[in-house]
């Protein structure tokens, strides 16, 4: 890996350095540079769950570091487009693991990018395997949690993107499974975007389609497909506070289990979030009011495998009625820098079910 990675820098630099000599050149000195790109990411997580209070199989803790080094370059086709090729490793060590090289996990970052910009907006698109952050739409917990985005980090396929001044939209498709005898074929589309008529409304959307498909060992295809529609309204503007909003939306699911289901399952629900925000202290409430839309969570594929975290990538807890109360600090050090320290507290119908301690450190140059 070392050497990989090696080999990477020296390729990128010596490919920085010889395509000047022939880029075309239109006159303007613009058309046709080159110029080296850089990145550097460095996470620290800390996740300590505690579910003693319903179900102790979920609690655990997740004490990580992350490193993620990426170098390339850029090509300005024209003041409106630009193209950029990175490539790096992104590293990762569990605390108390170990600190021999192969306990380090290592995943390889990839991609082409390309931008368009014009007087309607900028258009970009994104090739090969690239860091999740550059998803900026919304989600909620009922696609992912935040315990699987700080795992999944790296995204394999493309990611298209649209900004307008009152305007955003996304879609994506992660290759995240190969058929293999015990690997299951899986990929999945998401897409998400939102509009603002005005300054303190937004009207929005976010989507998943996944192809949880066939391995060797078990020849059966799950789908679990997932649209939720929201709106929310935030009336902080003109007052003290950083935010004062309110979202609601719908979960609407399908899935089936097409060897082991006769039926096919559209449990859906209403999701209702009331966030308040000053001095980057923040209060939010979550409330989802419906029907179970982890329907297979606890079922197993027909190699024995259980679904669980396979199959869903959100909440456990999304059943009936769930009320999640979460308080972040998220204090200014520096614009490269974000820190978060924060806690959620969980309860179902039944009352409460456990909380969760946090700490994330990110630095991004």
């Amino acid at each position: 890996m070392k050497r990989l990675l090696a080999y990477l820098i020296v390729t990128a630099i010596a490919t920085v350095t010889a395509l000047p000599c022939s880029a075309q050149d239109s006159g303007n000195g613009k058309e046709g540079k080159v110029a080296l790109e850089y990145g550097a990411d460095f996470w620290y997580y800390f996740n300590n769950s505690e579910y003693g209070a319903s179900n102790d199989a979920l609690s655990g803790t997740i004490h990580a570091v992350v490193a993620r080094p990426t170098v390339g370059f850029s090509i300005t086709q024209s003041p409106a487009i630009k193209h950029k090729v990175m490539a790096g490793v992104d590293f990762s060590h569990d605390m108390g693991a170990g600190s021999a090289w192969k306990d380090y996990t290592k995943e390889l970052v990839l991609y082409y990018e390309a931008s368009v910009t014009s007087d309607k907006g900028t258009f970009t698109g994104l090739a090969g395997a690239f860091p999740r952050k550059a998803l900026e739409g919304y989600y909620s917990e009922a696609f992912y949690t935040d315990e699987y985005c700080f795992q999944d980090r790296v995204l394999e396929g493309v990611l298209l993107k649209w900004r307008a001044s009152d305007f955003y939209a996304e879609l994506g498709c992660d290759w995240m499974g190969k058929l293999g005898h015990e690997r299951r074929e899986r990929f999945q589309i998401m897409t998400a975007g939102q509009w603002e008529p005005k300054s303190w409304l937004s009207l929005g959307w976010t989507g998943s389609f996944y192809h949880y498909a066939c391995s060797e060992l078990s020849p059966n295809v799950v789908d679990n497909h997932t649209l939720q529609p929201w709106i929310k309204a935030d009336v902080a503007g003109g007052t003290a506070w950083q935010e004062l909003s309110a979202r609601a939306g719908a979960v609407l699911t399908y899935q089936r289990d097409r060897k082991q289901d006769d039926k096919t399952r559209f449990p859906a629900g209403c999701e209702l979030m009331l966030k308040a925000k000053r001095w980057n202290v923040s209060l939010a409430n979550t409330v989802y009011l419906g029907d179970d839309v982890i329907p297979l969570y606890n079922k197993v594929d027909l190699a024995g495998i259980p679904y669980g975290k396979n199959l869903y990538f959100g909440s456990e807890f999304y059943n009936k009625f769930y009320d999640m109360v979460e308080i972040n600090w998220t204090p200014r050090i520096a614009r490269f820098i974000e820190l978060n320290i924060g806690a959620q507290l969980h309860f179902n119908k039944d009352g409460f079910l456990g909380w969760q301690q946090m700490l994330s450190l990110k630095v991004t140059l």
